[in-house]
Order: structure tokens, then C-alpha cells, then sequence
């Protein structure tokens, strides 16, 4: 799921996944009285179903286009390394600026990006190209949206807000790329899912021209000095981040479970139109099948921890998490050869079976049903990770760690979503059809075996007790 920055103004500010939790509806519900946030929040709301709708329909695109699951990985780099190598000259545009006329700009700037990919058709370096465009534009409309969140809202209403924006941000990413953006995909085909998110795009802009201005908060042109001295600062960001880790070990065992799973899901995602094609025999628009199911899961997880997980230790939870999402992984390398193995005695049944319910016991529905487990998982480790993450963090600078540790994550994911399918690929070149499988069972073990440890570690350390009796 995705990880957002906040920030330095905003002290306090519950940033958990679960945060509206926290909050009464009255309390959102006054918040979305205020109109200037309901249309600040409708183009997040739009823009962010678009950018996960339309990375659906290009990893399809691409797949189709090269049968490749390291072009696939190609393709979300794109995505991700604009908004680490711009996040400081964004903030800097930003600050000298109106947020508002910079959120109108980019909406309608990826509008237009996303209209060019219906021109290029599946010449895949272009299609990269625009894509790098998009996701810089990208870059500066985040920065732009959280600026414009304390000049609207009061400051009592804070907490709500936020907590209402990083809902939206994982709720966008389970329903766009999990479930929206592949539905689409499958039926309606890509340029109907280019026409509707540069529609979205469109819309989201509409949404920012009632706001009003959000006029910078430094004075002066943006010389070669500035920009000069924003880039110094990215890298002076990341070695802060990395000596404050290492000085509170908690943040940093926080950290860890969030890196895997982010990392986990972005490889599930490069690896997805693959595991349709190789595993399922379905076309590459159909990885629907996995990462939809994987959606709702991660939702009824989310909703589940919002519901009883209070009461139980995070650190329970998370190890519960990996210990399953581990098993999980095994099982979905394993699902083709079990099933090629055990058809012949399920063949009988399937033939006697009203032919209603025989896709209840096809491969299909065995792998949509694991990857709805792997959701719940995922949310079981996300979440009470971050929740950890942010009652750890000192609330004097909860706002800027917060974002350093969020560009340190982004970082970490890069190598593997590379590695594992880049080396699918190598294993198919040698072993036809064993990349995927391999590779997932290969993350599976290591992340039971991550999982094992920490539970050991935690329980040994007594932080699977009550909260209330370990003083969590």
C-alpha cells in the first residue's frame, strides 16, 4: 500500500492507515462540510484512482508487448523514482508558489500525458518515457495538496483531515490497481482505460478551481542556488534518516516490516500479468485475478484491524502477518503443480458438479481465494506497523522523520522490485515457465523465515502481551 509524507506543520497529525479509527464520523463529517476540503479532497480522491487505474492498464500494455516481467519492473520504476529524486524541488516550487494553481497544472498536465499513451500504442520505450512525465507531475501535485490542507482546514480539524487523506491514499491504491484499473482492463481494454483516467485527470482539475489560493510561503525566484541547495538536502535527508533509525531501534524493527511489505506488493505487481499468463493461462490484462482479490483483502483487513485490532499488541499482529503472508507466497508458487497433480482425481467431481458451481474447485478460484488471504495479511503487517511508526516517532518531528523514513522506504523497494523479475526472467530463459514459481517461493521462505525470527525475538521480548500489560 502506499506510505504518504506529511508535512513539518502538521505536529500531531495521526498518520496510521487506521487513523480515522481514532475519529469520530462527526468529526469527519465536519470536516467534509468545509467545501473548499470536500473539493481538495474529491481531485486526491480522482487523481489517485486514476494514477492506480492507469498503472494497471500499462503493465498489461507493456507485458502484452514484451512478455517480459523486468520490463514490468522498468515500468514501476517510473513511477517511483520521480517522486524521490523531485520531492525536493517540488517542495521548493512549492514553497514559492500557489499550491493551488500547481495541483490545477499538474492535473491537467497528466491529463494530457495520458492521452499521448493512446498515440504510442505498445511502443514500450515511449510509453516509459510518458510515463516518467507523468509521474513527475506526479511529484509536484503531492507536495502541492498536503501544503494546501492546513490554509483550509482549522487546525482542530487537522488530525481528521489527514486521517481522511491517508485512508483515501490506501483505499485509492486497493480499488484502483487492484480491482478498477484490471477490471477495465480485462473489459473493456486499455484505451478505454486511458480515455476514463485522463477523463478522471480532467475532473480532479475541475475540482481545484473553486479552492481558494493558496498563496507561497517564501518570497524570491527559484535560482540555481536554490535548486542546487534542495538536491544537497535530499541526500542530507536520507543520511538523517538513517542515523536517527539507528539510534532508536524500534523505528527501525517499524521500518523493516514496512519495507517488506512494500516490497512484497510492489513485486506481486511486477510479477502479476507473469503469474496470469505462465500460471493461470489467462491473458496478461487478467492479473485481475490476483491483484483484485488481493484489493478486497487488504480492505477487509484494514476494516478488521479498525474493528478489534486495537486491542491486540502490534507486534502480535505484524508477526502474524509475515508468518502467514510467508506460507501464502509458498502456496501461490505451488498452486500449478498441486493442481496439475491432483486434477486427475478432481476431474470426476468437476464432470458431476452442476456446471454453475464447477469453477469453484478450478485454479482460478484456488488462487483467487489465496490472494484475498495474502491481502488480509498484508493489511495485518502494514498497518500495525505504521500505527507503531508513528506512536514512536517523537511528536517534535514526527512531521519531517516521517517523511525522511518514508523516502527510505521508497529507496529500499527499488532493488527488489528489480531483482525478482529480473531473475523469473533468467530462470524461463533455462527452466520454461519456473521463473515465477520459483521466485515466489523463494520470497516465501525468506519471509517465513523473517517472520519465524521475529516471532521469537518478539515474544521472547514480551511484546505479544497485552498492550496494556507490556505498556505498548
Amino acid at each position: 500500500m502506499a506510505h504518504v509524507e506529511l508535512p513539518p506543520d502538521l505536529p500531531g497529525a495521526d498518520i496510521s492507515a487506521g487513523g480515522l479509527s481514532a475519529v469520530d464520523l462527526g468529526a469527519a463529517g465536519t470536516v467534509f462540510r468545509n467545501r473548499s476540503f470536500l473539493g481538495l479532497w474529491s481531485a486526491q480522491l480522482l487523481s489517485q484512482l486514476a494514477s492506480n487505474m492507469v498503472l494497471a492498464g500499462l503493465m498489461g500494455t507493456v507485458f502484452k508487448a514484451t512478455g517480459s516481467n523486468t520490463a514490468i519492473a522498468v515500468l514501476i520504476l517510473t513511477f517511483l523514482v520521480p517522486a524521490v529524486a523531485f520531492s525536493a524541488i517540488a517542495g521548493v516550487l512549492v514553497e514559492r508558489s500557489d499550491a493551488r494553481l500547481i495541483m490545477l497544472a499538474a492535473n491537467l498536465l497528466r491529463a494530457g500525458g495520458i492521452v499521448l499513451f493512446l498515440l504510442v500504442g505498445e511502443n514500450v520505450p515511449l510509453i516509459l518515457v510518458i510515463n516518467l512525465f507523468v509521474a513527475t507531475t506526479t511529484a509536484f501535485f503531492a507536495p502541492a495538496e498536503l501544503t494546501a490542507i492546513p490554509r483550509i482546514v482549522s487546525r482542530p480539524q487537522l488530525m481528521t483531515a489527514n486521517s481522511v487523506f491517508v485512508i483515501t491514499v490506501n483505499a485509492t491504491f486497493a480499488v484502483g490497481f487492484g480491482f478498477l484499473g484490471p477490471l477495465l482492463l480485462t473489459t473493456a481494454g486499455v484505451g478505454t482505460v486511458y480515455v476514463v483516467v485522463a477523463v478522471m485527470f480532467g475532473l480532479a482539475a475541475l475540482a481545484i478551481v473553486p479552492l481558494p489560493a493558496v498563496p507561497p510561503g517564501v518570497k524570491g525566484e527559484i535560482g540555481r542556488e536554490v535548486a542546487g541547495t534542495a538536491l544537497r538536502a535530499v541526500f542530507d535527508q536520507l543520511k538523517e534518516g538513517i542515523s536517527f533509525v539507528r539510534g532508536h531501534r524500534g523505528i527501525a524493527w517499524s521500518l523493516a516490516y514496512l519495507g517488506i511489505a512494500a516490497s512484497l506488493i510492489a513485486v506481486m505487481g511486477a510479477i502479476g500479468p507473469g503469474f496470469a499468463t505462465d500460471i493461470l493461462r489467462l491473458r496478461p490484462a487478467d492479473f485481475f485475478f490476483v491483484m483484485g482479490p488481493a484489493g478486497i483483502g487488504a480492505v477487509m483487513g484494514i476494516l478488521f484491524l479498525n474493528a478489534y485490532g486495537r486491542s491486540l499488541p502490534n507486534r502480535l499482529l505484524i508477526d502474524l502477518g509475515l508468518v502467514a503472508m510467508g506460507i501464502t507466497l509458498v502456496g501461490l508458487a505451488l498452486v500449478k503443480p498441486v493442481t496439475i497433480f491432483l486434477g486427475p482425481a478432481f476431474h470426476p467431481i468437476r464432470q458431476n458438479l452442476p456446471e454453475a458451481l464447477s469453477p469453484i474447485i478450478s485454479l482460478i478460484a484456488l488462487v483467487v481465494v489465496i490472494a484475498v488471504t495474502a491481502g488480509v495479511e498484508y493489511a495485518f503487517v502494514a498497518i500495525p506497523a505504521q500505527t507503531s511508526l508513528q506512536e514512536d516517532l517523537p511528536q517534535e518531528v514526527r512531521g519531517r522523520i516521517f517523511g525522511i523514513l518514508n523516502t527510505l522506504l521508497s529507496v529500499a523497494s527499488f532493488l527488489p522490485v528489480i531483482v525478482a523479475p529480473a531473475a523469473a526472467d533468467l530462470l524461463n530463459l533455462v527452466f520454461k515457465g519456473a521463473g515465477i514459481p520459483v521466485v515466489m517461493a523463494i520470497l516465501g521462505f525468506i519471509t517465513l523465515g523473517l517472520g519465524i525470527a521475529s516471532w521469537r525475538r518478539n515474544a521472547a521480548a514480551g511484546l505479544h502481551r497485552n498492550p496494556a500489560e507490556h505498556g505498548q
